[in-house]
């Protein structure tokens, strides 16, 4: 009896506070199928961004066939100290990766505008136990990618929304 009254409450809390779950993202139908074009044909935020997008229903380019291209205008990823010690070591990092896109259609017509989409992630540096940092700044990197795709999907899909 105690744990239906905690579920009910528990239930009622969330309900009242607006929490409901995400949705998964489909993009518009008149999108058509797409391709993703990088400067660097092996980027693995351009290979993402192929699979994320086939995921949220856009049809895969087929060559010598008209389709919508989200252009990687450019991609930057950076790194730099954020505070040190008493001794001058780094103690913490930042972070940094912009990725600038621009949708168009099959025409060439800009569906899009260039759009420019920045994020940002601390981490510490432990001098003592630094052999797990390098593979900690691998992780922190494809977790970026990751976020970075998600974040371009949302902006198309708002955008497009939008229209």
């Amino acid at each position: 009896m105690q744990r239906l009254l905690v579920l009910v409450c528990l239930v009622a809390v969330l309900a009242s506070c607006g929490f409901r779950p995400r949705a998964s993202l489909a993009l518009a139908t008149d999108l058509g199928p797409v391709k993703v074009q990088s400067s660097d044909p092996y980027s693995p935020l351009a290979q993402g961004l192929s699979t994320s997008l086939s995921r949220a229903g856009a049809a895969s380019a087929v060559d010598g066939q008209p389709s919508s291209t989200l252009k990687v205008l450019s991609e930057a990823l950076a790194t730099r100290p954020l505070a040190v010690d008493e001794r001058a070591q780094v103690r913490e990092y930042e972070t940094r990766y912009a990725v600038r896109f621009e949708l168009l259609d099959a025409a060439g017509a800009v569906k899009v505008p260039v759009q420019e989409v920045v994020l940002t992630r601390e981490f510490t540096y432990d001098s003592i136990a630094s052999a797990g940092s390098p593979a900690e700044q691998e992780l922190l990197q494809r977790e970026l990618r990751r976020d970075m795709q998600a974040a371009i999907l949302r902006r198309l899909d708002a955008v497009l929304r939008a229209k």
